[in-house]
């Protein structure tokens, strides 16, 4: 018999604010493309765009989004080069997708699982 155990929190009640969760992790603040908030890298670091408030609900969504990316490609199911991205064993043309569409497969399980990483990062939940 099986079952799915919900993954660890982030935020612990002792923090003084998210800001010591946020500051846990790499991440670099830079200018994206047009209409990016944030980018996982392979390397476990996180771009976020530079106008975007880190402390701001907009900021954490995405720091999440981004999270859920980083566990899959610590969990072996997506990584991605130049040209491809790799996932659950389908590889995927960088040239012709558009990158960060909800239909991808990896967005829409990041999608899906983007709240629950939300609260577990930044609430008492």
């Amino acid at each position: 018999m099986g079952f799915k155990m919900k993954g660890a929190n982030f935020y612990n009640s002792d923090q003084e604010d998210t800001n010591e969760v946020i500051s846990s992790l790499d991440i670099v603040k830079k200018d994206l493309d047009e209409g990016v908030i944030a980018e996982a890298n392979i390397d476990g670091s996180t771009y976020v765009s530079k106008d975007v408030d880190l402390n701001s609900r907009e900021g954490k969504e995405a720091i999440a989004h981004e999270q859920i990316h980083h566990d899959q490609m610590q969990g072996g199911d997506m990584a991605y080069d130049d040209e491809f991205v790799y996932w659950k064993g389908t590889i995927y043309p960088r040239k012709t997708m558009n990158e960060g569409s909800k239909d991808l497969p990896w967005e829409k399980e990041a999608y899906e699982k983007e709240g629950d990483m939300y609260d577990r990062m930044f609430t008492n939940k």
